[in-house]
């Protein structure tokens, strides 16, 4: 008596051959997820940072303009949001989005004296916002001294 071979695919193939596609595409889904999670990230640090350096840039032109005006401001933390970058918001950020950048963004830059002579000021600023993954900072720090 001959055997009939049987052709075709065995229910056990098909749901291994199904696992490995499924496996494949979650996968794919995942390394996806995380590259756009760090491409937002990378964005949003490049953005804090070019805030942080703007706000810097600012204070050094207000050196050069009157160092008197930067060295009595020594000691001090100044909320500098986005529209106006002045000596007015005294302390650090409230919570409202008026003092915000681009409604993400805190930036906040203080002065202190370094030395005893008052000839030299650290500038540190700090650029803060929120995402999914927690709080993040972007700190940039210069020192200015009275070179008139």
């Amino acid at each position: 008596m001959k055997l009939k071979s049987e052709s075709g695919q065995s229910l056990i193939e098909v749901l291994t051959a199904l696992a490995v596609v499924l496996l494949v595409i979650v996968a794919l889904i995942r390394a996806t997820t995380i590259s756009m999670r760090s491409s937002s990230f990378s964005k949003a640090q490049a953005q804090a940072t070019a805030y942080a350096q703007e706000a810097i840039e600012w204070i050094r032109a207000e050196r050069d303009k009157d160092w008197n005006g930067i060295s009595s401001r020594a000691g001090t933390t100044f909320c500098l949001n986005l529209e106006s970058l002045s000596w007015l918001s005294e302390g650090l950020c409230p919570a409202d989005d008026g003092y915000t950048l681009g409604g993400r963004f805190k930036r906040e830059a203080t002065l202190i004296s370094v030395g005893g002579e008052g000839n030299q000021v650290e500038v540190k600023v700090v650029v803060s916002w929120q995402d999914s993954s927690g709080e993040h900072q972007s700190v940039l720090t210069t020192y200015l001294t009275n070179w008139r």
